[in-house]
């Protein structure tokens, strides 16, 4: 008995310095999130869209109208351009959206690349913006993990988990809306998670709010609506209550007066990133989304075959070719540890709201078929973190669990540390990285025109003077400082460039990205780097660009330089 109070006073000091640990540990993830992000935003050019959205968001902030690019909905390119207008502003191109009426592709070739300010100059300060979102996700997971295992330590994994996925990271670093929805998908599914096991006026809020930012940053949050509605309907049904707060009534009535009062939020949030006047215009870029198939290009790639209509197996293989392996096998042996033993836990019956609408928004992105990469499905990414954080919280199988952890994490470290800057890319082991993943998916997987800056290393390098490029995407290889003749490729905005290459000439190199190669984007060409594809490249640059030196090859010379130019 009288060393009771010693005992306590004991076990609260190591409590507290575990909390330090953790939270200290937490912190170290997210810089080293963070360092890499910049390192990533340093190595890589403009993927195909990026210019676009910040030449779209830059509008919204210079002209009032948000028409622009407006099959997106407009709430993460305004947070994107924030940097421009507070800092080096260049002067909006009137002259070209009036001439070009107001195409974007053109708009955001002359802001990019025909104003004073320098392209990194613009472009970078916009994608540390969407890598503090990134940020943000991943500290919202490390905290979910902690609230649902009641797990300090499976915080700190889901941290872990998170800073360790190449594809979460590349995301983040690019000017694309998937982290944005993601974020907010995340955070709306998880504050109903807390209303409904506590009801406040300030998580209703917050729920509505967040539901409001989710469907203003990418139009794919509508599934979710959808998977929080069959949710609510599944955790009635099961005895929850779903209600205004301080209304203890049971059934659907008093579930359909909380949903009505959160689409009132909803909407009038998602209105406000309009600036209301506005608004209409998120109606025309649903449509627009909705309709997507008979806008494209028709072109998805998997598994060697192109087809203008997608498959709807399609996001199986691009989930488990494109994350860690440690990260699915970490959720799935976590998954069967708790079917297995069944154990009564805490908050059971909630779990609907964090396994349903991640479950709902594949199915629904699946029956879409809109196959353009991995990253479509990214908001249901996080609740695999969550799972895989849940073998923190042990339980049953204790020692088995903890092993399993530290062997998972530990693979996802070495994964990550071996895939730096060039994330876009990557690949799991199943087929050994980026050239066997072109076997099996392309496009924003692999090739997004990220590539550029690399290539100019190699050149460098290997003091290429000039070479022949067939390019995928929209930024200028000029802008690098890269000599080349043009080949077929896609994206090319604005006048051509390029110049001749003596047949006298002491090197014949040829790059192309890996998009080309695989037929892609090419129409008429699709055949044109056909005889590429069984010949092994020189090297493979960024995983995107293949290099190929055909010096000495006069057959394989002949045949490029019988190419058109682009």
């Amino acid at each position: 008995m009288a060393n009771g109070p010693v005992f306590t006073i004991a076990g609260r000091a190591r409590g507290r310095a575990f909390t330090i640990l953790a939270v200290a540990a937490c912190v170290l993830l997210v810089v080293w999130f963070w360092s890499r992000g910049t390192r990533f935003i340093a190595a890589n050019g403009p993927t195909f869209d990026e210019g676009v959205h910040l030449a779209a968001g830059y509008s919204y902030w210079a002209t009032g109208s948000f028409r622009l690019n407006n099959e997106d909905p407009p709430f993460p390119k305004l947070l994107w351009a924030l940097p421009c207008v507070l800092g080096k502003s260049p002067p909006y191109p009137h002259a070209v959206a009036q001439t070009s009426g107001n195409n974007h592709w053109h708009i955001a070739n002359a802001l990019l690349y025909e104003s004073d300010v320098p392209v990194r100059s613009l472009l970078d300060p916009a994608r540390r913006v969407n890598l503090a979102l990134g940020c943000v996700l991943v500290s919202l997971v490390g905290w979910v993990a902690y609230r649902v295992w009641a797990s300090k330590l499976a915080g700190v994994a889901g941290y872990a988990f998170a800073v360790c996925d190449p594809t979460l990271l590349a995301m983040s670093c690019v000017l694309s809306s998937d982290i944005a929805v993601s974020l907010f998908v995340f955070l709306t599914c998880y504050l109903t998670w807390e209303y409904a096991a506590k009801p406040s006026r300030g998580l209703l809020f917050a729920v509505g709010v967040s539901l409001g930012l989710a469907l203003g940053a990418k139009f794919s949050a509508t599934a979710i609506v959808v998977g929080l509605g069959l949710a609510g309907m599944v955790f009635v049904w099961r005895g929850g209550t779903l209600a205004l707060p301080g209304n203890e009534a049971r059934g659907m009535r008093p579930a359909l007066g909380l949903a009505l009062r959160l689409s009132v939020i909803g909407v009038v949030t998602l209105a406000t990133t309009y600036a209301f006047i506005n608004f209409p215009l998120w109606a025309t870029g649903l449509k627009f989304q909705l309709t997507r198939a008979s806008h494209s290009d028709g072109v998805m790639y998997l598994r060697g075959e192109v087809s203008p209509r997608g498959w709807f197996h399609y996001f199986i293989v691009a989930i488990g070719l494109k994350m860690p392996l440690g990260l699915l096998l970490a959720a799935s042996v976590n998954t069967l540890s708790r079917l297995a033993v069944r154990a009564a836990e805490p908050r059971r019956s909630l779990s609907v709201f964090l396994v349903i609408p991640p479950l709902v928004f594949f199915a629904l992105a699946s029956y879409s078929r809109v196959n353009i990469g991995v990253r479509a499905v990214l908001p249901c990414v996080p609740f695999l973190y969550l799972l895989a954080a849940g073998l923190a919280s042990f339980g049953a199988y204790r020692l088995l669990k903890a092993v399993w952890l530290v062997l998972c994490l530990g693979w996802c470290a070495f994964t990550e540390h071996n895939t730096t800057t060039h994330e876009i890319a990557y690949f799991n082991e199943l087929v050994g990285g980026p050239v066997g993943g072109a076997k099996y998916l392309a496009d924003s997987n692999l090739d997004w025109g990220q590539g550029l800056p690399a290539l100019k290393q190699w050149i460098d390098a290997n003091a290429v003077d000039v070479l022949y490029l067939g390019y995928f995407g929209t930024d200028r290889p000029e802008a690098h400082g890269i000599r080349f003749r043009p080949l077929p490729g896609y994206g090319r905005v604005g006048v051509p460039g390029g110049e001749a290459i003596p047949r006298t000439a002491s090197r014949h190199v040829v790059a192309v990205s890996v998009n080309l190669v695989l037929g892609l984007y090419l129409g008429d060409n699709s055949q044109a780097y056909a005889w590429l594809r069984s010949r092994p490249p020189t090297a493979v640059i960024g995983g995107c660009i293949y290099v190929f030196d055909l010096t000495g090859d006069p057959e394989a010379i002949a045949r490029i330089r019988s190419l058109p130019e682009q």
